[in-house]
C-alpha cells in the first residue's frame, strides 16, 4: 500500500483522535453588520447569527520573548523582552461555513475559566487536505467587546 493511500484510510480515525481531546464547548455567532432596534427602549443592538454549536478545545503555544515595538515605534516594554504566546481554537474537521471575524464562546469546559471566554476567529491556522481538525488563530475579546 502507497503511503497516499495509508493516509486516506487512516484519516478518520486520527479525525475521531483528535475530537476526542475536544472537550469544551462552544457557541459560533456571527454579526451581520445590521442592528436590531428594541420596540421597548429603542436601543439598538447588533444583529448576531448563530452558526454552530459545537465541541473545540484551546490551544496555546509559544513563550517566545520578543521585543514589542508599538505603531509608533515606541517600545511599549521599554525596551525589555516579553513572552508572546499565540492563541487557537481547534474545531472537528466536520466543522464548515466559518470564516474571520466569527465569534466563539466557550459555553462549557472542564477548566471553569474558560466559560464565557469569546474568542474572535482571525484565520486558519492552516489549511491542508489532509486534516484532522480546524485549527484557528484567535483572540481572546475583551469583555464588552464586539
Amino acid at each position: 500500500m502507497d503511503v497516499l493511500n495509508l493516509v486516506r484510510i487512516s484519516l478518520p480515525r486520527l479525525r475521531e483522535q483528535a475530537e476526542r481531546l475536544m472537550t469544551d464547548r462552544f457557541a459560533i455567532t456571527r454579526y451581520t453588520g445590521a442592528t436590531i432596534t428594541d420596540p421597548d427602549t429603542g436601543v439598538d443592538t447588533p444583529e448576531v447569527l448563530h452558526l454552530a454549536d459545537t465541541i473545540g478545545k484551546v490551544q496555546t503555544s509559544g513563550g517566545i520573548a520578543s521585543q514589542v515595538v508599538t505603531a509608533s515605534g515606541d517600545s511599549s516594554n521599554v525596551g525589555g523582552n516579553v513572552p508572546v504566546w499565540s492563541l487557537y481554537l481547534h474545531f472537528p474537521f466536520s466543522l464548515t461555513g466559518v470564516r474571520e471575524k466569527d465569534v466563539a464562546v466557550c459555553t462549557s469546559s472542564d477548566d471553569p475559566d474558560l466559560v464565557g471566554k469569546r474568542f474572535r476567529l482571525v484565520n486558519l491556522q492552516s489549511e491542508k487536505t489532509h486534516a484532522t481538525a480546524r485549527r484557528w488563530n484567535v483572540q481572546e475579546m475583551p469583555e464588552g467587546a464586539s
